[in-house]
């Protein structure tokens, strides 16, 4: 008899050897089964999908959202110039009243 330490009790319990037997051979196996179901579902998930993007495509993706949000890299004084045309706008409305 085997002793083996039990979690769910926080204690030792006494496991016979025929059952410790088979629970050792059981998880490798069914570790290597499941390993290899898992190997087929991503063989057969990047067969199906071969219409990825290459580097170029995805930079040219990037540029395009970075444009769209008004994030550009390459423009630092972007938050001024707004500043400037948010007081001459306040200014136009000053001289209309």
């Amino acid at each position: 008899m085997g002793r083996v330490f039990s979690w769910e009790y926080f204690s030792f319990l006494q496991i016979d050897d025929a059952a410790a037997n088979k629970e050792l051979l059981l998880i490798p196996v069914l570790l290597l089964l499941l390993g290899f179901v898992w190997m087929k579902l991503v063989r057969t998930e990047t067969t199906a999908e071969k219409s990825g993007i290459n580097i170029n495509e995805a930079y040219a993706d990037v540029i395009a959202n970075e444009v769209d949000s008004g994030t550009e890299i390459d423009s630092p004084d972007e938050d001024e110039k707004e500043e400037e045309v948010a007081e001459e706008k306040g200014e136009d409305e000053k001289k209309d009243d």
